[in-house]
């Protein structure tokens, strides 16, 4: 099956790349004032529902309409495991100096073993590989398999306590410190997008497809519910542990968000073609580039312990934001297109 390119989709993970560069200045560069202020929760918030899911959800699609063989996804999966191992190195490089040069005392295993977004994917695509050929495409076993991830945490001891210095547990399970995106709960929403594309494209009627009535309606539903479970869904991705260890609750929350998201989305690619939302297309098409960049930049940067006020951190997301593009598009337009010829 071929993979198309949606202008829709890339702008999607554009908007994502932007929400969790956001997220992630403020939690290095801001003060404890800022982040417990409104507009620190504001950013910690646009940092959840519109980021992470966003990007899982449009894999689990894409694996779907791409049906890569089984050999080509678990070769994928491990090469965005290493990629996830070498960007945590990456960005705590002046740390990992330091223990090489022994001038601080800790354990650099921890910094390298770090869970990341690119080691969850990872993870997420081969998992996704053993599931299609275990289900052979039964869209209700996939159904089944979400509900599942999701009330795992339930089920499972907290291996936390019981293996408190494990590097591998927490990019998989644990409500370990800083263990954002372990694979249990979240390998749900890479489900979730693989599910919407089997609906999508094997069980809705054209008659369905094309009903704008029925479209209103949804529509409208869907924004009463989300205005309705907003105050839920923000205290909860205010609290990054309840944010990184969630249930079924905030999954439907997302899930609903993403579908309002996604129609607001297509509709404003549709009516609007400008410097901004080619640039966020952009960011979109080369969004492994441009996170693996700015995750090491920003890291970098961070160790100066430079926290500031709002106009601070304009700065420096502006200053940011602008390094990491310039170096991408030479990665992309200079040494990617030499190489490759």
């Amino acid at each position: 099956m071929t993979q198309h390119r949606s202008r829709t989709a890339d702008f999607l993970k554009g908007v994502a790349l932007m929400a969790m560069v956001q997220v992630v200045l403020t939690e290095f560069f801001a003060t404890d004032t800022v982040l417990n202020s409104i507009v620190g929760k504001i950013s910690m918030f646009f940092g959840g529902a519109p980021a992470a899911p966003v990007f899982l959800a449009i894999m689990g699609y894409y694996i779907a309409d791409t049906g890569k063989p089984f050999l080509k996804m678990i070769v994928r999966g491990i090469k965005l495991m290493l990629l996830g191992f070498a960007v945590n190195a990456g960005r705590n490089a002046p740390r990992l100096y330091d223990i090489l040069a022994g001038t601080l005392n800790d354990d650099p295993l921890k910094y390298i073993f770090g869970v990341d977004i690119l080691i969850l994917a990872g993870l997420s695509v081969i998992a996704m590989a053993l599931v299609i050929r275990v289900f052979d495409g039964h869209v209700l076993l996939y159904v089944g398999l979400i509900l599942v991830f999701l009330f795992l945490q339930y089920i499972i001891p907290p291996v936390e306590k019981y293996y408190p210095d494990s590097y591998l547990l927490p990019c998989f399970y644990g409500k370990y410190p800083g263990a954002y995106f372990p694979f249990i709960p979240w390998f749900a929403y890479v489900l979730a997008g693989f599910v919407f594309y089997q609906i999508k494209h094997f069980f809705v009627a054209e008659s369905f497809k094309h009903n704008h009535k029925v479209k209103v309606v949804l529509v409208v539903l869907s924004g009463l519910l989300l205005l309705a479970s907003l105050p839920f869904g923000f205290n909860v991705t205010i609290r990054p542990q309840y944010f990184a260890h969630h249930g079924l609750l905030f999954f439907l929350f997302c899930v609903n968000f993403l579908f309002w998201w996604l129609l607001s989305a297509h509709a404003i690619v549709k009516r609007v073609d400008n410097i901004i939302t080619r640039y966020l297309e952009w960011g979109g098409r080369n969004v492994t580039a441009f996170y693996v960049v700015f995750m090491i930049l920003s890291g970098n940067f961070s160790a100066w312990q430079k926290k500031g006020d709002l106009m601070w951190l304009l700065v420096v997301f502006a200053g940011m934001v602008g390094l990491t593009t310039f170096i991408v598009w030479i990665y992309e337009n200079q040494i990617k297109k030499r190489f490759l010829h």
